[in-house]
């Protein structure tokens, strides 16, 4: 069996990495220019510049890719990556919720919420877990691994 695999990126926010990044240049750099044409640069704001680096780094590093070949479903929910072989899964389903609910409910209950939308993809493993997947293409990837639940049980 020739081994499909399909790739399902979220949607990077630059939108909110831009903002911090204006904050930042607004509050930090631009009110001192004067002074950093008379003096060296301070310490603390090459420090501090490092550090907004290092967190827009890592912004980029944690993006949500769902990876659905014959055998495995592969996501990372966060830095750690999740691999689920298609024969472990007994359910697939979407529900739709409200959009303060998914937030609110987010860590307490293992929601992994990396698209600002109300589809949330449920994958129920046959040991009992559940995998709580917001995204937006939720309908297409509930059918990608359908397809290959079928496969699975002939």
């Amino acid at each position: 069996m020739k081994n499909n695999q399909i790739i399902f990126h979220s949607k990077m926010h630059w939108w909110i990495l831009l903002s911090f990044w204006g904050f930042y240049v607004g509050m930090m750099i631009l009110p001192n220019i004067h002074q950093f044409i008379n003096n060296p640069i301070p310490k603390g704001l090459i420090f501090i510049t490092i550090i907004w680096i290092v967190f827009s780094v890592l912004i980029y590093a944690t993006r949500f890719v769902l990876t659905i070949d014959d055998e495995l479903i592969k996501f990372k929910m966060y830095l750690d990556p999740v691999k689920i072989n298609i024969t472990q899964i007994k359910d697939v389903s979407i529900e739709k919720m409200s959009f303060f609910k998914i937030y609110a409910k987010m860590y307490a209950k293992g929601y992994e919420c990396r698209d600002f939308t109300r589809n949330l993809l449920k994958i129920q493993l046959k040991n009992g877990k559940i995998y709580h997947i917001a995204i937006k293409s939720a309908q297409k990837i509930k059918e990608e691994i359908e397809k290959r639940m079928l496969i699975h049980k002939f």
